[in-house]
């Protein structure tokens, strides 16, 4: 076992989880109740109510199949970067509001999806490691 790959693996399924228990937290709630917050914590900022309706109702799905994705190490570039989009579209809400606590722990985790895929060729421990054929 090599440190950075263990290193790799905690930090990546730690962010899988987060991922995936908010987007279970939304779902399991409502997304109708979710969505009708958003659309009406949103009705004083520019954004358009049906962008913020339609994002609404995408984002716990969204959140879950990234968590997911993330926890199991599939994908995990592709993954890393749509996580890193929607962490994008997160804070520029949060900048709309504004809140800048929330902007800021938004950062916060885009800081920790950068360090994730900047140091991505460590993702030794997930079922989307590529298999290395032994010679005999």
């Amino acid at each position: 076992m090599h440190n950075r790959e263990i290193a790799y693996a905690l930090l990546r399924v730690t962010v899988g989880t987060m991922f995936l228990f908010y987007g279970v937290g939304k779902l399991l709630g409502g997304v109708g109740g979710f969505t009708g917050g958003m659309v009406e914590r949103f009705a004083g900022s520019f954004l358009p109510s049906p962008l913020v309706e339609l994002f609404a109702y995408v984002l716990p799905f969204a959140e879950v199949a990234i968590g997911a994705l993330l926890v199991l190490g599939l994908f995990n570039v592709a993954t890393l970067t749509l996580a890193g989009l929607l962490m994008l579209a997160l804070t520029f809400g949060a900048v709309m509001l504004p809140d800048p606590p929330t902007a800021a722990q938004n950062v916060t985790f885009a800081l920790v999806i950068f360090v994730l895929l900047w140091s991505a060729e460590h993702n030794a421990y997930s079922l989307g490691r590529p298999q290395t054929s032994k010679q005999g």
